[in-house]
């Protein structure tokens, strides 16, 4: 094994070690993904009816799965027809003609465990409101686990074993892809025009570790698994001279479309870059090629489209919460298409916000991406890899245009703007030209990077500060102060507590409990405020649910059985909230910093590994990773 494979060894198993470490507890995103894998493994189907609703078991701590019928299910003997909700907390019935046959209204926000679902009317039936990729790469490790519970004996609705099934599934499938799309990232790197490998391996570490990849890579969401897959396509589209070589460049882009519908743009931009970058000679053949090896995803789309909803070009988001569609012009219902100058002000706002905010400004939170706009602008300096440098521009402005206009462009509980993840590769990879000139400073932005994402990954990558409705305080920020770091995640890790929001929305409560009493005793308000302090500490719900959010490590309460912060199946405080999140090392310290030491030991271990590779081996790139004979970028 030479060095260079020891190198992308050393990477892949700090990668994955690292993204398999973190569970991150329940959502909507990925708890309507996990449904899907359930209903193709256990059922046969793509309906996710049967594991939207769930109860608590009398007398128990299990849960048991309700059935769910034309958006109609039966509990404790009452019918219950569920419905969208708006911003008003206005409900509509999913399905008006079964709720006309009787009973009560139930808040899907409430009873499922996902919002974040489509109904068919024609069918009957509920799907996620995500592409089907993501599911589709989380069926092999489930199936296994599936069939190895029902072998044993093992109810696979138990809430732990789900649990447990939500984490090994979301490890072996996103977080398996993430790190090897690392390891293919670090060759792409190494392929440019003359990178050293220390640079390539630094490139590496700040896109897997210092970026919002790594909290997402933790997480069964789509970001980080496209931009993996994005990777792969644009280093075979690189290095390949043969056919199959561009049909699985082709192939690996359309993975990357069935997991993100947006990527399908990026995946034009990488079939011209197959093309043109590459010399006049066999452009049409290698395009040929390239569109062949995606030819069986679009196959496989059209044929989901069909099953799922009636129609081959159909998709997921058709059949969406009417709250998630905007109501004036927009593309796909959901991007704002400029009608004034009022819209492209709210643009550039949204924009700004994105870029140096605290809640979610990319250089703000990654500040390792300003050493990749400075290799940017060396690439085009020096001459080097312009195509290369066009084509990361061109995936860098779409995906930024996308989220700028995007009506949901926070994306909700988020640490961090993850409809920009599928950009971050091409986002780093021109930083190996700025550590090429300044390895030291680079190499400072990507620990200050790191050390940043930990804090946010080893808390709660559904990270809800400003957004969610109990981690805000009403009239005292603004979109541009609230900061996911020090009001949120680090205080919850050194304290157990979010203590600037609560205490921010401990004197809104004091504001609004003694407005219009002047002439009150102000010793009555320090000691309802010392009151309201200790109820705080004691992480009682009411009236501040934040203080029921505990640290110091995996925050997040909710289960993968539940859709909301409601405790509505499990009060705070029982196994089921406090270990609906965790990492691997809360099995040996559980709710302890002593459980990140076990990650920490195999951060250094892997890092000595490396350190010692690098530095054996040459400072110009090996003929182990580009071909001598390949034909280089046409400037």
């Amino acid at each position: 094994m030479t060095r260079i494979q020891r190198i992308e060894l050393c990477l892949f198993a700090l990668f994955f070690l690292s993204f398999a470490y973190f569970h991150q507890g329940g959502g909507w995103n990925q708890n309507a993904r996990f449904a899907e894998v359930r209903a193709i493994v256990e059922e046969g189907r793509f309906a996710i009816d049967n594991y939207l609703v769930y109860q608590t078991l009398p007398g128990s701590a299990g849960v048991r799965r309700l059935n769910v019928e034309k958006a109609a299910y039966l509990k404790d003997g009452v019918r219950y027809n569920l419905a969208w909700v708006d911003g008003g907390w206005n409900l509509a019935p999913v399905d008006p003609s079964e709720a006309a046959l009787g009973g009560e209204l139930a808040p899907m926000v409430e009873a499922c465990a996902s919002g974040d679902i489509g109904y068919v009317p024609a069918t009957g039936h509920f799907h996620p409101n995500k592409p089907p990729g993501t599911s589709f790469l989380g069926v092999p490790a489930y199936w296994v686990l599936y069939h190895g519970e029902r072998w044993a004996g093992i109810d696979p609705d138990h809430w732990w074993v789900m649990t447990i099934n939500a984490w090994l599934t979301s490890a072996c499938s996103v977080g398996v892809l993430a790190a090897a799309g690392c390891v293919v990232f670090f060759r792409l790197a190494r392929s440019l025009d003359g990178v050293r490998v220390q640079d390539a391996v630094l490139a590496t570490l700040s896109l897997g570790m210092g970026t919002t990849f790594f909290p997402f890579a933790t997480l069964f969401f789509d970001h980080s698994a496209t931009a993996a897959l994005l990777v792969c396509s644009v280093y075979l589209a690189r290095v390949t001279h043969v056919r199959s070589g561009w049909a699985a460049a082709g192939f690996m882009a359309g993975c990357a479309t069935l997991t993100n519908y947006l990527a399908a743009v990026a995946v034009v931009l990488i079939g011209a870059y197959l093309c043109l970058a590459r010399g006049s000679t066999g452009r049409l053949s290698r395009g040929f090629w390239f569109a062949m090896g995606g030819l069986p995803l679009a196959l496989l789309m059209a044929a989901y489209g069909v099953a799922c909803f009636g129609a081959p070009l159909a998709i997921n988001n058709d059949f969406q919460n009417p709250l998630f569609r905007e109501q004036g012009p927009a593309f796909l219902g959901m991007f704002a298409i400029p009608q004034s100058a009022a819209d492209l002000a709210r643009i550039q706002y949204v924009a700004s916000l994105l870029l140096f905010s605290p809640i979610r400004g990319l250089f703000f939170l990654c500040p390792v991406l300003l050493a990749g706009v400075v290799g940017f602008f060396c690439m085009l300096r020096m001459g080097r890899e312009v195509w290369m440098a066009r084509l990361c521009l061109g995936v860098g402005l779409f995906f930024f245009l996308a989220n700028a206009t995007f009506n949901g462009f926070h994306a909700g509980h988020s640490a961090g703007p993850r409809y920009l993840i599928p950009a971050l590769p091409f986002l780093v990879l021109p930083m190996v030209y700025a550590a090429t000139r300044g390895a030291r400073w680079v190499a400072a932005l990507c620990a200050l990077s790191v050390g940043f994402q930990g804090v946010l990954t080893c808390t709660d990558a559904q990270n809800p500060t400003g957004i969610g409705g109990f981690a805000r305080a009403e009239g005292a920020h603004s979109e541009w102060t609230y900061n996911l770091l020090s009001e949120y995640a680090w205080p919850l890790l050194c304290e157990g507590r979010a203590w600037p929001l609560l205490r921010q929305q401990i004197e809104l409560q004091l504001a609004k409990e003694f407005e219009g009493s002047e002439g009150a005793d102000p010793q009555a308000r320090i000691l309802r405020g010392e009151e309201l302090h200790e109820i705080a500490r004691r992480g009682e719900v009411s009236p501040f649910l934040l203080a029921s959010i505990r640290g110091p490590v995996s925050v997040n309460p909710v289960g993968v059985y539940e859709g909301a912060l409601t405790y509505g199946m499990f009060g705070p405080g029982t196994p089921q909230t406090r270990f609906a999140s965790f990492n691997a090392g809360e099995f040996l310290f559980p709710e302890s910093r002593w459980s990140l030491m076990p990650l920490g030991i195999g951060w250094l271990a892997m890092g000595i590994l490396l350190w010692g590779y690098v530095r054996g081996t040459e400072t110009q790139k090996s003929d182990v990773c580009r071909n001598p004979s390949e034909t280089p970028e046409v400037h």
